[in-house]
């Protein structure tokens, strides 16, 4: 959504989905995290999560947790 600058249509386009289903993904975020990717000030901790899971390739690699 971010990568296709906000635009749903766009986003849909590059994820094979219909604009519906960002829609309810997108909803769906804001339901599960309280931050909408229309609120400007929700933007920054979203791309910071976005850019934290492509940093750790998640969802491609499992999340190994460390036990002491």
């Amino acid at each position: 959504y971010f990568d296709a600058g906000g635009n749903t249509a766009e986003t849909a386009r590059r994820l094979h989905l219909s604009v519906r289903a960002v829609g309810y993904r997108l909803e769906r975020i804001h339901q599960l995290t309280g931050y909408s990717v229309s609120d400007p000030e929700a933007q920054l901790p979203l791309h910071v999560a976005v850019a934290g899971a492509r940093l750790l390739n998640w969802p491609d690699e499992a999340l190994a947790l460390e036990s002491d």
